[in-house]
Parts: C-alpha cells; structure tokens; sequence
C-alpha cells in the first residue's frame, strides 16, 4: 500500500498524515495494553515459581533422605522423583518467564517508547517545517 502518492502539501496530505498520526496512537495504546498484560502474567508466572519452589522444599523435607526408615514408609522415594519433576517444571517455567520479559514485555516498551515516539517528533518537525514555510510563502506574496 502506498501511503503518499504525492508529497505535494494539500488538505488530502494533511489528512493522511493525521489520519496515520491516529493509527500511531491507537497503536501505542494497545501495545500499552499488551506491554502491561504481558507484565502482569510474567509477574504471576514469578509468583507461581516461588509457590512451586516453596512447594518442592516442603516436600522434599517431609520425605526426609532415603537411608531414612519413616521416608521410605511415607513414599519418600516417589516423592523424591516428584520433587524432581516439580523443580524441572519450575525450571521451565522460568526460562518461559525470562523469554516473557524479552520477547514480550521489552520489545513492547521499546516500541511504545522509541518507535512510536518517533512519530511524534517527525508530526513536530512536520508542524515546525509547515509554520517556516508559511512564514516564507506569507512574506513572498
């Protein structure tokens, strides 16, 4: 799609660039929305691995070691392969945590905080550029 098809100032310019203007911002606005989204879930992701570690150390100290006769009576031995497999899903969870914060949460603020923001100073330079060259064409004529 091409945006401009001529770069000639005109009331169909100015409507174009304030009609991308607004794209740009409701675009920001969601990506807001997601930027927080994807923070809070990482958060609870977070929270769910402290739960999961607390969760693994209770059943690790309550299976006791396995030379002990009360642990191999309670099911310590499955419960140590549980308490493995619990810390691995832990583990997991917390890589899928970090690739939250860098594919997600940080690829969003860097758009909403650069990209986006970019337009912004390009819509004042525009603004500027146009009142310069009002300036000019009044003077001429």
């Amino acid at each position: 799609m091409t945006v401009f098809t001529s770069l000639e100032d005109s009331p169909m310019f100015r409507k174009q660039v304030s009609d991308l203007e607004e794209d740009c911002g409701a675009l920001r606005e969601r990506c807001l929305n997601l930027e927080k989204g994807s923070k809070d879930y990482s958060d609870a992701i977070g929270e769910m691995l402290e739960g999961e570690t607390s969760f693994a150390n209770a059943l690790e100290d309550f299976g006791g070691d396995l030379d002990d006769p009360i642990s191999g009576a309670c099911g310590g031995p499955v419960m140590t392969k549980f308490t493995i497999a619990l810390r691995e899903v832990a583990t997991f969870r917390d890589v899928f945590r970090h690739q939250m914060d860098v594919m997600m949460c940080d690829r969003m603020n860097s758009l909403t905080n650069n990209d986006l923001q970019d337009v912004k100073d390009v819509r004042k330079r525009f603004d500027k550029a146009t009142l310069e060259y009002d300036t000019v064409l009044e003077r001429f004529l």
